[in-house]
């Protein structure tokens, strides 16, 4: 990269660091707005599943959400990966015996005509955005390339990337993780504790279809949760 590109001064209304799904659905949403806006992102994108260092989280995203993402255009996008959430089953089964004590389900067809949300992969959202923001005549992804440093001024934000290029920004959107180095940057601090516990997560495939049924077994020593996933080859999957 040339001095020149390097010291380029971009124009833009908003500036939203981090470019995973949180990030780039902000960007969705408020370019939609009618804001101009870039996202920035220290990695390269990675949507492929299979690939090396891809996200192999899901993410459930509830009936606000999708309207946010729909009324921005980008929830089309990604409804097909999506599978619904229409019942929550909370079962407690504490105690020293491996049974069942209470069972209580939450149907969503009692409050509402759709489901309460949608669970899908981390890498069918972000595939999404990155397809949407990418065709978005206001919006617009820089990767990779991450934040330098930032300076304050009284109507605008100055930002200087990895690369040596500059930002001039009316706002900036810090979507860059729970350690964000762009909140460190703003002299912003956040509370933090801890609960001692760790999780693991896994997909699997099951004979029984889920029929949409979130299940969360609460247990003495933790809970075991299955969340839907679409099936796949053939197999349920959760």
């Amino acid at each position: 990269m040339s001095d020149a590109a390097a010291s380029e001064l971009t124009e833009t209304e908003i500036l939203v660091v981090g470019g995973g799904p949180a990030g780039l659905s902000a960007a969705a949403i408020l370019s939609a707005a009618g804001f101009d806006t870039l996202c920035i992102d220290r990695a390269a994108p990675v949507v492929e599943a299979d690939a090396p260092g891809a996200d192999l989280r899901t993410s459930a995203l509830f009936t606000p959400s999708v309207d946010a993402l729909d009324a921005a255009g980008a929830w089309a996008r990604m409804a097909a990966e999506a599978a619904p959430l229409r019942v929550m089953r909370l079962l407690d089964s504490g105690g020293r015996e491996e049974a069942v004590r209470r069972r209580a389900d939450f149907d969503s067809a009692e409050l509402q005509d759709r489901p309460f949300g949608w669970n899908l992969p981390n890498t069918s959202i972000r595939k999404a955005l990155l397809d949407h923001v990418a065709a978005a005549p206001n919006a617009a992804l820089r990767a990779p390339d991450g934040l330098a440093s930032l300076t304050f001024r009284t109507g605008e934000v100055l930002a200087r990337l990895a690369s040596g290029a500059r930002i001039r920004a009316r706002l900036v959107v810090a979507a860059d993780g729970r350690d964000s180095p762009t909140r460190g940057m703003a002299g912003l601090s956040a509370r933090r504790w801890g609960y001692a516990q760790k999780a693991l997560v896994f997909a699997v495939s099951h004979p029984v279809p889920h029929e949409g049924v979130s299940t969360e077994i609460h247990r003495t020593g933790g809970p075991f949760t299955l969340v839907p996933l679409p099936d796949r080859d053939g197999r349920h999957r959760s």
